[in-house]
């Protein structure tokens, strides 16, 4: 044990705990957040730049431009029409005068041959049921 605390001669500040100093950026608050305010966030005021319309230009090549929502509608009245609408839709399906329109009359493909298949489906099913159910009567 310590000799001093044995004797009664204990010091009271044997260990002085050090000093303790407030950070720079707490010592004055309100001119810190000035300070910040007016160096960082002082930016020069640029207006956005003006966007041209893309599809009113002619920067988009011809094969390349978009067909409208009322386009779509138009297509899909031309390839409900039987005969007409058939030949026009193998015709776009092959043409590259528009890749838009083009994959639009493939994807109108791909729908026909869901609405045949489910349709196909739908017909053995009802004709299964209805000779089953002959059966079953007579």
């Amino acid at each position: 044990m310590d000799s001093n605390n044995m004797n009664g001669n204990y010091q009271q500040n044997q260990y002085q705990q050090p000093q303790y100093q407030q950070p720079a950026y707490q010592q004055n608050p309100q001119a810190q957040y000035q300070n910040y305010q007016q160096t960082q966030y002082q930016q020069p005021y640029t207006q956005q730049p003006v966007y041209n319309n893309i599809y009113a230009s002619n920067s988009v090549p011809d094969n390349y431009k978009p067909i409208s929502p009322w386009g779509y509608v138009g297509y899909s009245i031309l390839f409900a029409i039987p005969v007409v609408g058939l030949i026009l839709l193998i015709v776009f399906s092959f043409s590259d005068s528009n890749i838009n329109r083009r994959n639009y009359a493939r994807s109108f493909w791909c729908v026909l041959l869901l609405v045949v298949i489910l349709t196909v489906i739908l017909v053995a099913i009802a004709a299964i049921t209805g000779i089953s159910l002959l059966n079953y009567l007579y």
